[in-house]
């Protein structure tokens, strides 16, 4: 394969991405740009009112007095190859301990983003994705332990991602309601 047909596949993926995302209800939009930015909103607001020119700052200013905000929760869009579909899932930063085990390997950590799909778990460790994972948890709003199983999606300096499966429906449901009730 010669430079141009390189320079050609790669054209036809960014066009494949601009159709893609251009289709995209704009709360999507708006929830991928985060996700691409990784959370950093303010310095690319920044970067943004560093070129406006004072008239452009002065009209902000004065729209940014108007609007009333609320704190949205963070949500995630779910980019994964094996789905032809976007997911996506309402997200709750926290710090639960969470007891976890990886075939042989035992460890104490805390999850730090939390799921009705899934979660994130503090670790230095790095596992293999697709690695069967037990949690053992117990959240806020519940007395009782969880007990959770899932499979490893990603394993990075952040941690591992977690996607839980055989999910029961009153785990979700109280997921569900730690999220809601902690926004």
């Amino acid at each position: 394969m010669n430079d141009l047909d390189t320079q050609t596949g790669q054209y036809k993926v960014t066009a494949h991405l601009f159709n893609f995302i251009d289709h995209l209800p704009q709360d999507k939009q708006y929830i991928l740009y985060k996700q691409l930015i990784k959370g950093s909103v303010v310095t690319e607001l920044f970067k943004l009112i560093i070129d406006m020119d004072e008239d452009e700052k002065i009209q902000l200013l004065e729209r940014l007095g108007e609007v009333p905000y609320e704190e949205e929760p963070i949500r995630t869009i779910n980019l994964d190859e094996n789905e032809s579909f976007m997911r996506e899932n309402t997200r709750k930063v926290c710090q639960i301990p969470v007891k976890c085990n990886v075939e042989d390997h035992s460890f104490k950590s805390y999850i730090i983003d939390i799921s009705t799909v899934g979660a994130l778990i503090e670790s230095n460790d790095r596992f293999p994705i697709g690695q069967q994972i037990l949690m053992a948890l117990r959240l806020p709003n519940h007395p009782n332990a969880l007990e959770l199983k899932g499979r490893i999606a990603r394993s990075g300096p952040r941690g591992i991602a977690v996607k839980y499966f055989d999910l029961k429906r009153i785990h979700e449901e109280l997921i569900r309601l730690f999220i809601k009730n902690n926004q």
